[in-house]
């Protein structure tokens, strides 16, 4: 029987690629070891705990100790460990059986779900359309912008000025460019994510109307890349398909 949130420690956390976290579901399923399977619907910072699990300790606990997810959290309790796993896309909705259910992450990990990518970090940018984690159409590109100026005076505020208008040059070509790789797939995007440095990322969201527009299916996770680039998009799926994995163990 469940011991109560007690009885348990957060013992590990990490990202887990699509490979990997599809062989784990394999591991827990033929393992025989979980006991009960809880879905919980994506939460929001300001409100991290789930609808539904004020009667239920042991997956409150879990669930707390996991932390918000905007794409909900998947846990897996068993005698005497547990697992929460926030998978890359959101689930549908809450979900609760006794065993072993793993079909709504396997079907949600090799869906084709259609995801817009942008890569961002002055003076380079990278766009692409993901299909599954199959790369369908992509742009790069490069543009430049002066570095930071340390002089004083009046050399100084000709210098900010003409650096910001580089920055936005930048910003309104890499807007361009997202739009007409996005479009011919507008009516099938299902979520846009963005990687690169956030601070730019900031700037360019209030600067590029279009991407403002498709607010309502971006995501907050910010993928995880060095530079911009061709190699970066051929990398991004490898990113984009992670999850992340809280395991549970006995707090002795």
């Amino acid at each position: 029987s469940w011991h109560g949130p007690m009885a348990l420690r957060l013992a590990d956390r990490y990202w887990a690629s699509k490979p990997r976290m599809l062989h784990m579901l394999r591991g827990i399923r033929d393992s025989g070891w979980c006991r009960r399977t809880v879905y919980l619907p994506p939460t929001h910072p300001d409100t991290p705990d789930p609808p539904n699990i004020s009667s239920l300790d042991d997956i409150a606990y879990v669930a707390r100790q996991s932390g918000p997810s905007e794409t909900g959290l998947a846990i897996f309790l068993g005698e005497d460990r547990a697992m929460g796993i926030m998978p890359p896309f959101p689930l549908p909705e809450y979900n609760e059986r006794p065993g072993i259910h793993a079909d709504p992450l396997f079907e949600l990990l090799t869906s084709e779900i259609v995801t817009a990518v942008i890569l961002l970090r002055l003076g380079r940018y990278a766009v692409g359309m993901l299909r599954g984690d199959r790369l369908i159409a992509s742009k790069t590109g490069t543009r430049y912008v002066k570095s930071k100026h340390r002089a004083g005076g009046s050399s100084q505020r000709r210098f900010e000025r003409s650096r910001e208008r580089l920055v936005r040059e930048f910003f309104d070509k890499t807007c361009e460019v997202a739009h007409s790789v996005f479009s011919p797939y507008q009516a099938e995007i299902d979520y846009v994510l963005t990687g690169g440095e956030r601070h730019t990322l900031g700037r360019f969201v209030k600067r590029c109307q279009y991407f403002r527009d498709l607010s309502p299916r971006t995501l907050r996770r910010v993928l995880q890349i060095h530079q911009p680039g061709m190699r970066a998009l051929k990398d991004v799926a490898y990113e984009t398909w992670k999850s992340r994995v809280m395991a549970f163990e006995p707090d002795m």
